[in-house]
């Protein structure tokens, strides 16, 4: 995965896109190209892809241990999501 170091606080805010939690919304860092990776990846089980996803989610972002499975559940969404839109993309 491509991480790239922002030039200024606007363009680190621009890394940080939102996630919809069933507790609320959270701010992750790098969360596009962090789909992106596991998209690529071509990762074929859920529990994989939401291992794979949580393990480079907390690369950047602190994730309470007592939320894993909120956010991977989450990120999951999220993946299946862009993984749909690539789809349409490449039709």
């Amino acid at each position: 995965m491509e991480s790239q170091k922002p030039c200024c606080a606007a363009a680190a805010a621009g890394m940080i896109k939102k996630l919809v939690l069933p507790s609320g919304e959270v701010g992750i860092v790098n969360l596009e190209s962090i789909l992106k990776a596991a998209v690529d990846m071509n990762l074929a089980d859920d529990n994989a892809i939401k291992k794979e996803l949580l393990n480079r989610v907390k690369i950047y972002n602190y994730v309470a241990p007592s939320t894993d499975n909120e956010y991977s559940e989450a990120l999951l969404e999220a993946y299946k999501r862009q993984h749909r839109e690539i789809q349409r993309e490449g039709k």
